[in-house]
């Protein structure tokens, strides 16, 4: 049984352990911070960029990951939407998903659920790529040593990402956002190669 942590647009690999296999979304774990339950990579001209959701004081350890709640602290929300619109803004499939996937981040809004929003934008995510995963969520910890926390693939043929420049190298393992925003219903074939090597 594969069991992934609950992620916020969750590295390729992810979604490649999906569509390969069923899974199940770890729900009764503590919240881990620093951890891709609250934080993406995004590719920038400069290089990956980490960005991070804050979560509201006292919500952190040994607090069950679906107690979790959105801080508004920094305005996050609104950089990482800022974010996005200036290293994807330009890239051929931005304005197809960008604003289901922003109706969802404002809807939870601050305050909400991490855990309902990041299962929210990843069944729009898996909906935007065009597949279906099995997938249920634990009734109990299974312990750490049954989660699949390593996403790091076998690099798919580098695709274009708008946001690097032309002599800078494919930045691999990015956010689903990348693959997504890059490469639009053709994300589905990237899957699928790395899913046969998996």
């Amino acid at each position: 049984m594969k069991v992934l942590p609950t992620a916020y647009f969750a590295p390729i690999g992810y979604y490649v352990h999906m569509f390969k296999d069923p899974v199940f979304i770890e729900a009764c774990e503590h919240y881990e911070k620093q951890t891709l339950r609250n934080r993406c990579v995004i590719a920038t001209g400069q290089g990956p960029q980490v960005l991070s959701i804050n979560v509201e004081k006292g919500n952190r350890l040994h607090t069950p990951i679906t107690d979790i709640r959105l801080s508004s602290h920094a305005n996050w929300m609104h950089q990482h939407l800022y974010s996005f619109a200036t290293y994807y803004g330009n890239s051929p499939f931005y304005e197809y998903y960008i604003d289901e996937l922003k109706e969802i981040m404002l809807g939870i809004g601050y305050g909400g659920s991490l855990f309902e929003m990041n299962e929210k934008l990843r069944c729009k995510i898996c909906e935007f790529i065009g597949f279906e995963p099995q997938v249920g969520y634990t009734s109990q910890w299974m312990g750490k040593e049954a989660l699949i926390t390593d996403f790091t693939m076998v690099s798919p043929e580098p695709y274009y990402q708008v946001a690097t420049y032309p002599d800078q190298k494919f930045l691999p393992d990015m956010s689903i956002l990348d693959l997504l925003f890059n490469m639009g219903p053709e994300s589905i074939l990237v899957i699928r190669e790395l899913a046969a090597k998996l």
